[in-house]
C-alpha cells in the first residue's frame, strides 16, 4: 500500500513537474518569438530611419539643384539651367519628387526666347514686304498665353501689310501700264492685284487706304481709255467700271 501511495505521489510529482515544464517551454518560446519580433520591429525601425535619412539627403539635393537653376536664370546662362534641369528631372524619376519648379523655370526661359523672337519679328514687321516670312516664323512659335497678345498683334499686322504690297503691286502695274509698257498685261494684273486686296481687306477686316485704292482705280481707268488698241480689244468703254 504504501508502495501504491509512494507511485501515485511520484506520477503527481512528474505531472506537476511535466506540465510546469511544458509551461516553461511554451513561456520561453513566447518570450523567443516576442524578442525576435521586437529585435526585427528595431531592425525595421533603424531601416526605416536609414531610408528617411537618404530620401532627405536626396531631397536637399534636389533642393540644391533647384536653388542652382534659379542662380543661373538669374545670370541669364540657360545652357547652364537646362543641364542641371537634366539631372534634376533624373533625380526626380528616381525618387518621385515634384517637378513643378523645374517645369516652371523651364516654361520662363522658353517665353523669354520666344519673347526676343516676336520681338525681332515685329521689327521685321515694318517692312511690309516680309509678311509672308513673319507669318510663317509665327507658326514655329508655341501659343503660350504670355506671348498671345503680342503674337496675335503681329500675325494681324501681315494682313495689313499684305494688303498694302497688293496695293503697291496694283499701282506700279497700273502705273507701267499708262506709260505704254505692255499696257493690256499690266492692266489686269493692276486689276487682279487690286481685286485681291480689296477682297483680302474685307476678309480680315483690315483698315483700308481708300485714297491710294481710289487712285489706282484712276490710274487703271486711264490706262483703259488712253490707248484705242487697247480699248478694241477689251470689253466696250461703256461697260467699264
Amino acid at each position: 500500500m504504501k508502495i501504491f501511495k509512494k507511485i501515485i505521489a511520484f506520477v503527481i510529482v512528474v505531472i506537476i513537474f511535466g506540465g510546469a515544464f511544458i509551461y516553461w517551454q511554451k513561456y520561453t518560446e513566447k518570450q523567443r518569438i516576442k524578442l525576435a519580433e521586437e529585435e526585427k520591429r528595431k531592425q525595421e525601425e533603424i531601416e526605416r530611419e536609414k531610408q528617411r535619412q537618404f530620401l532627405e539627403q536626396k531631397k536637399q539635393e534636389y533642393y540644391s539643384l533647384i536653388d542652382e537653376m534659379r542662380k543661373y536664370f538669374r545670370q541669364g546662362d540657360y545652357k547652364k539651367v537646362k543641364e542641371i534641369a537634366e539631372n534634376s528631372f533624373a533625380l526626380a524619376k528616381d525618387f518621385n519628387f515634384d517637378t513643378t519648379e523645374i517645369n516652371k523655370i523651364l516654361h520662363q526661359i522658353e517665353v523669354i526666347n520666344y519673347q526676343r523672337k516676336l520681338e525681332q519679328l515685329d521689327k521685321d514687321n515694318k517692312d511690309i514686304f516680309n509678311y509672308s516670312y513673319v507669318r510663317n516664323e509665327l507658326l514655329k512659335i508655341p501659343s503660350l498665353e504670355e506671348l498671345t497678345s503680342l503674337k496675335n498683334k503681329i500675325y494681324q499686322k501681315t494682313f495689313q501689310n499684305e494688303y498694302l504690297v497688293l496695293l503697291e503691286l496694283a499701282e506700279k502695274h497700273a502705273i507701267d501700264g499708262k506709260q505704254g509698257k505692255n499696257s493690256k498685261v499690266n492692266y489686269f494684273l493692276s486689276k487682279d492685284y487690286l481685286y485681291k486686296a480689296q477682297n483680302l481687306r474685307k476678309t480680315k477686316n483690315l483698315k483700308q487706304d481708300i485714297k491710294r485704292e481710289e487712285k489706282i482705280a484712276e490710274i487703271q481707268k486711264d490706262v483703259f481709255f488712253a490707248f484705242n488698241q487697247f480699248k478694241e480689244n477689251t470689253i466696250p468703254s461703256s461697260l467699264y467700271q
